[in-house]
């Protein structure tokens, strides 16, 4: 009896369960925590990318997250949506608002071709170690003939590259 009991429950509760995907541009530590294939290192590896880079654009977008890879980001379609692109939560973990990208003053776009990387972290989405691999990818690769290949450089997606988009210069 306990068994039909418990298989009718799932049976009525399955479809409100999977009816609310996670909003991964909103979702603090613990709920990110709650998905299949993810823990609380790859969680808090959410949580900081968002921060560094704003909301994600797209679902795909979460592949440029470290410690996430095809395999992850294809168990987690069906349960992760965009929301709003609203704010996102306080981390859980800590309490604490998610960091803020550090804002561009307003004048001149940044050369990523000479800047250095306490410049770099002035463009939105670009924090310490990104703007480390900025600089160690044009110094192994050369210069970057558009800001748009700065999706050569490791954690650095479409998303990013479209935020800084009006901040960003190469000569």
């Amino acid at each position: 009896m306990f068994r039909i009991v418990l298989t009718l429950m799932l049976f009525l509760f399955a479809p409100f369960a999977m009816a609310n995907p996670v909003d991964i541009n909103t979702a603090g530590v613990s709920e990110l925590d709650s998905l299949p294939g993810i823990g609380p290192s790859k969680a808090q590896a959410i949580v900081t990318y968002r921060g560094e880079n704003g909301p994600f654009g797209s679902v795909a977008d979460l592949d440029n997250v470290p410690g996430i890879g095809a395999a992850t980001l294809e168990g987690l379609r069906d349960h992760v949506s965009l929301g709003d692109g609203a704010a996102p939560a306080p981390n859980a973990a800590t309490n604490a608002p998610a960091p803020a990208a550090a804002p561009v003053a307003a004048g001149p776009r940044i050369n990523v071709n000479a800047a250095s990387a306490s410049e770099l972290q002035r463009l939105p989405g670009v924090g310490a170690t990104k703007a480390s691999a900025i600089v160690q990818d044009r110094t192994t690769n050369g210069p970057f003939a558009s800001c748009n290949d700065l999706v050569r450089v490791t954690g650095i997606g479409p998303a990013t590259v479209s935020s800084l988009a009006d901040s960003c210069a190469v000569q």
